[in-house]
């Protein structure tokens, strides 16, 4: 009878104990590293080349989105200040918006030098010049490409780009939005996985519109 009121008694003791009690204590690791020891870290993995260490500075629209864990996370209002920054980065080709040639376009995308991300990120070599865009999108039919991005296949067509209206206000309207999506993408779509390869000089803007190009043109392999 004892161990059975003894029993009960411990039994109503657990289930007392509040769930503020029951709740584990965070350690000095689960609380969270600070911004200043990741920037420590990276820091150290500099120590031998110091010229990349510009590549740790963050710009404005970079700290804005550092600060939320997703673009759906973000307010209105960042994501709109985002927008005007990087509207106002964009460049475009000497002579204005205008087709380029879609075959130095497509050994630009084909490379898969330049605009990669390993070791320091984008490539340091002025050699090193391309989109590696196969990394992220699959463009033309039956070669292998990644998934992370849209499919890109077509997308000429998509747009409606024919050999008779690419000369027309519209058909120049639409290049000049796929270029400014490829010169900085961040203008349209803040904060996303896709290199603002005209705002970090990886591609001139001649090279971006030759990508457009070469992504819209009927004759492109991208639409056959």
């Amino acid at each position: 009878m004892r161990k059975a009121l003894f029993l009960g008694l411990l039994a109503i003791g657990l289930v007392g104990i509040s769930p503020a009690q029951q709740k584990k204590q965070p350690t000095k690791k689960e609380a969270g590293v600070k911004p200043e020891e990741v920037r420590q870290v990276l820091l150290s993995g500099f120590e031998q080349d110091p010229r990349f260490l510009w590549k740790l500075e963050q710009d404005e629209s970079q700290r804005i989105c550092s600060q939320y864990p997703s673009r759906e996370a973000m307010p209105a209002q960042a994501i709109q200040r985002v927008i005007e920054l990087e509207n106002k980065n964009i460049k475009y080709p000497q002579w204005g918006i205008a087709w380029g040639d879609w075959k130095e376009g497509k050994k630009l995308v084909d490379s898969a030098r330049g605009g990669r991300f390993a070791s320091y990120g984008f490539s340091d070599k002025p050699t090193d010049k391309g989109g590696n865009c196969y990394a992220c999108h699959l463009i033309e039919k039956g070669v292998p490409g990644g998934t992370m991005g849209p499919q890109l296949t077509g997308y000429g067509k998509r747009y409606g780009i024919t050999k008779e209206n690419m000369n027309s206000p519209e058909g120049l309207e639409k290049l000049k939005t796929v270029y400014k999506i490829i010169y900085n993408a961040w203008h349209a779509y803040p904060c996303s996985s896709m290199p603002r390869f005209g705002y970090h000089g990886v591609l001139s803007p001649e090279d971006v519109i030759n990508i457009a190009t070469y992504l819209l043109h009927p004759e492109s392999p991208v639409n056959k």
